[in-house]
């Protein structure tokens, strides 16, 4: 029997404002094990696609990607398949959002070749980055096209302040919420997209193709929180990493089920 069916699934999803995939898709690890074995790298995203309905792209963190290589990601993805991507660290981590507007906008063209398919754009900051950048980060929202989704991702307690919060509301940007870190499970909500990050320790796990890590009590945490903000109209988004438990697709499906179970007996958790 084959792992997958001849064509495409018709994915159900837990809730239309519930999407849920991990981060990355093009893992040597997942081959017979997600993927068939021996299955080109090419014909990857197709495959995952059956499965999941969104990914966070973690190669763009290294870098603009060209044209045609979002063209293709987009011509491989079936309609209703969202990608989210992260915002190169040539502009976060390097410039720190000073003097870098001819990148930004060449990443957001580039990207928004994906249509409809496109979904938040995610801006992750080092842990080094603190408050003390209020004003840079001021300025470069202000300058960012309107009509995309953007969310933000901080490491260091010093914006963890009422000012912090207002700004993003003011310009409708998302804040990215981690299970782990030292901002884990910070609880502050900024616009109707939610960004959740399943995170972990990157020198965890040397191989990716079995779970090696039981985190059913903290996606337990979790399962109320996605549905209340979807109660209360929000769009979740949330992505699990490799390093989060060892193989991220089974815990994508586990927090699925408990998602689903959730739903069907809203008595029973927080």
């Amino acid at each position: 029997m084959a792992l997958f069916p001849e064509k495409p699934i018709e994915y159900e999803p837990v809730n239309p404002r519930i999407y849920l995939g991990t981060a990355g898709w093009s893992y040597d690890d997942w081959d017979g094990v997600f993927y068939p074995e021996g299955l080109p790298p090419g014909q990857r995203l197709q495959h995952y696609a059956k499965r999941f309905r969104s990914v966070e792209i973690d190669s763009t963190f290294y870098g603009t990607p060209a044209r045609k290589t979002v063209q293709h990601w987009y011509e491989k993805s079936p309609d209703g398949f969202v990608f989210s991507a992260k915002f190169p660290r040539s502009i976060t981590h390097d410039a720190r959002l000073v003097n870098c507007a001819d990148e930004t906008y060449r990443f957001i063209e580039n990207m928004t070749e994906l249509g409809e398919k496109l979904g938040p754009l995610l801006l992750q900051f080092p842990p080094s980055f603190s408050a003390s950048a209020f004003g840079d980060l001021e300025r470069y929202l202000h300058g960012l096209p309107d009509g995309l989704m953007y969310v933000i991702e901080v490491r260091h307690p010093s914006w963890l302040t009422d000012e912090f919060a207002d700004l993003l509301k003011t310009w409708g940007v998302g804040l990215c919420l981690a299970c782990d870190g030292p901002l884990s499970r910070f609880w502050r909500v900024t616009s109707r997209v939610v960004y959740i990050r399943f995170l972990g320790d990157h020198d965890a796990f040397d191989t990716f193709e079995s779970v090696r890590r039981d985190r059913s009590e903290d996606l337990d945490w979790w399962v109320p929180r996605i549905h209340h903000i979807t109660d209360h109209g929000g769009v979740v988004f949330a992505y699990v990493n490799n390093h989060y438990a060892g193989y991220s697709p089974d815990v994508v499906g586990l927090l699925e089920e408990k998602l689903r179970s959730r739903l069907a007996n809203p008595e029973n958790g927080e």
